[in-house]
């Protein structure tokens, strides 16, 4: 423990340090943005574009509100400026379809990630986002698989939350949401991409949840470097991820050894009594045995791998389920969403004969709304879609407005989420927003003769949590969207059945505000709730 807090002390360093350099190169730092597009919140006065960078770290909310009353609702494009990072051309949603059709090497999803997490040093190989097999493992088999996963997946939830949550059902326990969710949604994650064992490990589950906070806080250290200062002080700044994967490896690693072995007796003695499971692991092992470069059937590769997967998994999940729950629970009790919750999940889990199946799941319409419509509401994501400019001479949009070489450019969609076109009361939490519509276009509708789904029956889809449009961009939105999303869905779906069916809730006063971070805006992580376990608790 005291090796965790002294690698910590890099970072005081680095910011101290570099709060100098960052002051110096902002001021002679060469920009790819447009030269005659307006500036978010730019004040008058010296140095204009620098106060107004050092602003949006604390004016987050004033600055998106800025650009959605001045710009993003007059169709007009506008520079958003960051302290954090590089800073950001956003034009309105009308462009969304645009921008996501684009080609990679035009305007492109990997070099805007890079850039972003830093990962050539934040996931401590260039190779885990240069060839994304793991990206492909969860597309081509997780989102397949997850009917297989379903049933298993609640009975490690059910564990999980047996641990972090009371189980004495006579007591109301406060509980901390975010921390206990982040270690059930671990636990729960990972003993599908590795195996159930590892699930039940404290310290296992500890360190890959300290690894997945080192990324961002990395990332943002290492932005405040040139880029030729960066092989030189990115291990340094770095070294937490790299401890957290070595503590964790430990665990790990000498399981995927063992699978991994098992796999290559098996393709050499096709006669071998050896059945590769069919989980994740496996997937993953199968795919890099296909790969050219040998280091990826390497043990140590493979679970640098899947602690990325990890990561990714962890904060979008954790961050979601928490707003969820906390918009559940600060609702007016008079509403009933907890019961009807409860009392849909009661009627979907007899009706799968006292399973939890894929099937099950996409029943639960109150659930998949109460989820996407806090999503809506206070989703992490305030921008849509984002890419960086790779077109050697940049690319000219159809309103004239051209995005040089090395800009960053994503779709301005935070007003959208206030929109009271797209939605009625928009700035409240309606938990059944969206189910209520997709009742409403069930019950007006049948298939047609021909055995095709009705325009209708397609609409109420395009209502469901998982799918992304242009005024729900928080999975992303076309061919790029989260291909992990179903699989966060699932999970989620899963997290807030079994709260329902064992937990009394005690409501909320009111619904504590969410966190800024520059323009990015976090779920209460100290925010505690009262849970009692319920007398009739069951469904596990």
């Amino acid at each position: 423990m005291a090796l965790d807090s002294l690698i910590t002390s890099p970072f005081i360093y680095a910011v101290i340090l570099l709060s100098v350099y960052t002051i110096c190169s902002i001021f002679t730092a060469r920009s790819a943005l447009p030269p005659n597009l307006p500036w978010v919140g730019l004040p008058h006065g010296w140095l204009p574009k620098t106060r107004a960078r050092f602003a949006s770290l604390t004016q987050g909310i004033k600055f998106l509100n800025l650009m959605e009353e001045k710009y993003t609702s007059k169709g007009l494009g506008c520079i958003f400026p960051s302290f954090l990072g590089d800073s950001e051309i956003l034009v309105p949603p009308i462009y969304t379809s645009w921008l996501v059709n684009q080609p990679e090497n035009v305007l492109s999803v990997h070099h805007n990630i890079v850039a972003k997490y830093q990962t050539d040093y934040t996931f401590l190989s260039p190779l885990v986002v240069a060839d994304p097999i793991s990206g492909e493992v969860i597309k081509r088999d997780l989102t397949r698989q997850i009917a297989s996963l379903t049933d298993g997946m609640m009975e490690e939830a059910g564990k999980a939350f047996n641990k972090e949550w009371p189980v004495n059902n006579s007591n109301w326990h406060e509980v901390c949401v975010y921390k206990t969710l982040q270690s059930i949604i671990a636990r729960t994650s990972y003993s599908v991409f590795v195996n159930r064992s590892l699930s039940n490990n404290d310290e296992f589950i500890e360190d890959v949840i300290k690894y997945a906070h080192d990324v961002p806080i990395s990332a943002l250290v290492l932005k405040l470097f040139p880029k030729f200062m960066k092989p030189l002080v990115g291990p340094l700044i770095t070294f937490p991820n790299r401890w957290h994967y070595w503590r964790s490896g430990k665990h790990a690693i000498p399981v995927i050894r063992e699978r991994v072995a098992n796999f290559r007796r098996k393709q050499e003695d096709p006669e071998s009594t050896y059945e590769e499971p069919n989980d994740f692991l496996g997937w993953h092992i199968r795919l890099s045995a296909k790969s050219p470069n040998p280091v990826e059937m390497t043990p140590e590769m493979i679970w640098l791998r899947l602690l990325v997967v990890g990561f990714t998994s962890l904060h979008t999940t954790s961050f979601t389920i928490t707003n969820a729950i906390l918009d559940l629970a600060s609702s007016p009790p008079e509403k009933g969403y907890l019961q009807t919750l409860r009392e849909e999940a009661e009627q979907v889990y007899a009706e799968e004969g006292g399973r939890w199946t894929k099937a099950g799941l996409a029943k639960m319409i109150h659930m998949d709304s109460a989820i996407r419509e806090s999503m809506r509401l206070n989703g992490i994501i305030t921008r849509g879609p984002q890419r960086m400019v790779v077109a050697e001479n940049g690319v000219t949009m159809a309103n004239g407005l051209h995005l040089p070489k090395g800009a960053h450019v994503g779709i301005a969609s935070y007003g959208t989420r206030f929109n009271e076109q797209y939605y009625e009361n928009s700035r409240d939490y309606d938990a059944f927003r969206f189910s209520r519509q997709r009742q409403e276009l069930l019950r007006s509708t049948a298939k047609l003769s021909d055995g095709k789904e009705a325009p209708a029956i397609l609409k109420q889809k395009n209502l469901a949590l998982v799918t992304t449009t242009e005024d729900f961009p928080q999975f992303g939105h076309g061919r790029f969207a989260c291909s992990g999303r179903f699989f966060a869905a699932a999970e989620m779906k899963l997290m807030l059945a079994y709260m329902v069916l064992n937990y009394d809730i005690e409501p909320l006063a009111e619904r504590p505000p969410g966190e800024w971070l520059g323009d990015t805006i976090l779920p209460p992580r100290k925010a505690k709730i009262w849970v009692r376990r319920r007398q009739d608790s069951k469904k596990e």
